[in-house]
């Protein structure tokens, strides 16, 4: 992930933090039923876990396919 797809990442992240916290911590978010917002935020925190390994998996086999892209070049002129 780029710095950029890091940080808008994190952002998503805490905004579930935020709400969650404020459902858990505050009198007047008691309505709003903190095991809901937890169950949401464990949810995004997956999401943006699988988001992250399927970007890492994609950045793995591009690089891969590069390198046998340069080994078969290099064949070719050695």
């Amino acid at each position: 992930m780029n710095n950029d797809e890091l940080a808008a990442s994190v952002e998503r992240l805490m905004n579930w933090v935020d709400y969650y916290l404020h459902c858990e911590l505050d009198d007047e978010y008691q309505h709003e039923k903190p095991q809901t917002a937890r169950v949401q935020l464990e949810a995004a925190l997956k999401e943006e876990l699988l988001r992250a390994h399927a970007h890492g998996v994609v950045a793995s086999v591009t690089a891969g396919a590069r390198e046998a892209r340069t080994g078969t070049d290099n064949d070719l002129l050695g």
